[in-house]
């Protein structure tokens, strides 16, 4: 589990290295210097303590995980920073088309301290206080219900500005394709958003659905935008691009085990005639798993203003060019968003509602098809 998270965070292999005393030329992959990293952890509880301190920032946990962890609303979660009950690590920003957004971040180990028991008993008060607590809430529903609609007008007006800026210094056709790419952003991230709740919450498939309907979304908007003169199409391959899948047989696992190898890979990569010629192990490489097409928007005469998304090669290939005849594009190994993307902020979805980015979603997406 430690292993995935660290993984997940994409961490710097060159830090990964310094905290176990590793040259920075050091050969091995990263699931391997990860996995040398969790062993340590497990028998070293000062090394441990160590650790959670060195990458406290890259693991911190942001307000979504926070209440998939915590099985809490985003109410609830507020209402317990704001009587001290979750301390904040620290403040993260964005900027997104002038608006200035924040959110705050939890230190890992301290939310994986907490009990349920814990958290049961933030939710119980004294009977005396739930009148005063019911009407406080509704003055503060009201104050947010104004400040919610504040930030929209707000929105409102400067996405028009924004549009009318597009269509007076460059085109039409440019005021089109970045709309469409604009609303694109913010399907993909109520994607996420949807897949991040079918995880949190059991036994509802109507998130899945959604998860679904807004990616198909997504890969509809990919596909009109590459025909446009602004895109350009790239292909992302990883340092480990397959994925492998290993089953040992009885045999071979006490084979394994008896030689004292660090995990089945490393018995594999040393024994693998041995392995291929078994009848009962199973092996087996998906080229390309984890290699993503590439999309960005962008135009000289916005320098301001680009947008980009990835998708799967697994998903891409069935409509985009084959990765051969695409340009390669690098990222760095710690640039989590590029890889998976990411779901909403709250203030995001104060502004970005599930329905209206809908709306203009289907509205940029007809405008754009009368370029191609």
């Amino acid at each position: 589990m430690l292993a995935e998270l660290i993984s997940s965070r994409r961490i710097l292999k060159t830090k990964l290295l310094d905290f176990l005393g590793l040259s920075d030329n050091c050969q091995d992959k990263t699931d391997t210097i990860v996995n040398r990293i969790v062993s340590v952890l497990e028998v070293n509880a000062a090394e441990e303590q160590r650790f959670w301190e060195t990458f406290k920032s890259e693991l911190a946990v942001a307000p979504v995980e926070l209440e998939a962890m915590l099985k809490c609303s985003a109410a609830e979660r507020q209402q317990w920073i704001e009587q001290g009950k979750l301390p904040i690590l620290e403040y993260r920003s964005f900027r997104k088309s002038g608006i200035h957004l924040e959110y705050p971040v939890h230190d890992r180990r301290f939310i994986l301290s907490l009990t349920q028991s814990e958290i049961n008993n933030w939710r119980k008060e004294p009977k005396g206080q739930i009148k005063n607590n019911r009407q406080t809430a509704a003055s503060i529903y009201t104050e947010n219900l104004e400040e919610n609609e504040q930030s929209r007008v707000a929105f409102s007006s400067d996405w028009e500005t924004i549009i009318a800026g597009w269509k007076e210094q460059g085109s039409a056709e440019i005021s089109a394709t970045f709309q469409l790419a604009y609303w694109t952003v913010w399907a993909s991230r109520w994607a996420k958003e949807n897949q991040l709740k079918s995880q949190a919450v059991e036994s509802n498939k109507i998130y899945e659905i959604h998860q679904q309907e807004w990616y198909e979304r997504k890969n509809q908007a990919v596909k009109l935008l590459i025909e446009m003169p602004y895109a350009m199409l790239y292909f992302y391959r990883p340092p480990d691009a397959d994925k492998l899948y290993l089953e040992l047989c009885g045999d071979h696992q006490n084979m394994m085990k008896d030689g004292y190898y660090w995990d089945k890979w490393e018995f594999f990569n040393q024994n693998r005639k041995l392995v291929n010629r078994c009848r009962e192990c199973v092996y087996c490489e998906t080229k390309d798993y984890y290699s993503l097409y590439y999309l960005e928007i962008k135009s000289d005469k916005f320098p301001d203003f680009s947008f980009s998304y990835h998708t799967p090669y697994t998903i891409g290939r069935k409509f985009l060019p084959h990765p051969e005849t695409l340009p390669a594009v690098d990222h760095v190994e710690q640039d989590g968003i590029f890889r998976f993307g990411r779901s909403l902020l709250e203030q995001e979805k104060v502004i970005h509602t599930e329905k209206d980015v809908l709306l203009k979603f289907e509205a940029a997406l007809a405008e754009a098809k009368k370029f191609v």
